[in-house]
């Protein structure tokens, strides 16, 4: 099953996600898209985490598209991510990240522009939700 991590440029933290879950499950299908991807780039605040934690770095900043959604799983950050997925994709098979790792629905706060502990609380997020897949 590929599992494609959600958020809405896809330059913080659904890189993050995506670069923690391909270096945790070696071997799984993994990837990450945006809702409003408008960026070429990574932010340098999640490309230094990714360095420093010698993950797998992710693929580039992209928007959802419509091949993605047929076989895949979709993990969102929030409750308005995983809503205009639904509204753009009626059938797809999403769900919020906190969902998928525990039941809950607990989103995970944009760090665009924050400092690095903001985006290191959102790494931490990502990581504990990940570490409880069951996969």
């Amino acid at each position: 099953m590929k599992i494609i991590f959600i958020c809405t440029g896809n330059t913080c933290r659904s890189p993050l996600a995506e670069s923690y879950a391909r270096t945790k499950f070696d071997g799984g299908e993994f990837e990450s898209r945006g809702l409003m991807a408008f960026s070429g780039e990574t932010s340098s605040e999640t490309i230094d985490i990714i360095e420093r934690e010698s993950l797998v770095p992710p693929s580039g900043p992209s928007q959802l598209r419509p091949e993605d959604v047929a076989d895949s799983l979709l993990l969102t950050m929030t409750e308005e991510h995983k809503m205009m997925v639904i509204q753009r994709y009626p059938g797809a098979d999403v769900r919020m990240i906190s969902e998928f790792a525990e039941g809950t629905k607990k989103p995970i706060a944009d760090p665009y522009g924050g400092s690095a502990k903001e985006y290191e609380l959102v790494y931490n997020q990502l990581k504990s939700y990940i570490d409880k897949f069951n996969l």
